[in-house]
């Protein structure tokens, strides 16, 4: 289990990375073509690796072709990210991506969980927003009164 959670930590160490080199490249390039660079480059070192592997890619005979749809949203993504990034910065981004996570992960606990323990929830997704916004605020004063 301290494998799986190390593993987890490392992921979201490397998501949070990958951000915000797209987001700096995007700022050169535009945010569709920085994502566009991020997936050519993806599939280029996927390709290498399950050529190494010696496995061959193909679909999914018995899935539903709804499950591809993944591919799309992941790509959709990165877009926003790399548009938002340059604007928002690297912290406000992750942590408001994290909250819309969040938001998501409350909907489809929406049913299971207490209505105290959802409010709970929702309590903390909000106080996430609001710091967030709060910094966004007062970085703005302090940009905008500087001589």
């Amino acid at each position: 289990m301290t494998l799986y959670i190390f593993i987890a930590l490392l992921n979201g160490f490397c998501i949070a990375i990958s951000r915000i080199l797209n987001g700096q490249l995007a700022t050169y390039s535009g945010a569709f073509r920085a994502s566009y660079i991020n997936h050519l480059t993806g599939f280029l070192f996927l390709s290498i690796v399950m050529f190494a592997l010696r496995e061959t890619p193909q679909l999914s005979s018995g899935s539903n072709m709804v499950v591809y749809f993944g591919g799309f949203i992941g790509a959709f993504y990165v877009v926003i990210n790399s548009l938002v990034m340059s604007h928002l910065g690297s912290t406000s981004t992750m942590i408001l991506v994290i909250a819309g996570q969040m938001c998501f992960g409350l909907f489809l606990d929406s049913s299971s969980s207490s209505t105290s323990e959802l409010l709970i929830k929702v309590l903390g997704v909000i106080f996430i927003v609001i710091g967030v916004s709060l910094k966004e605020v007062i970085k703005y004063k302090h940009t905008s009164l500087a001589p």
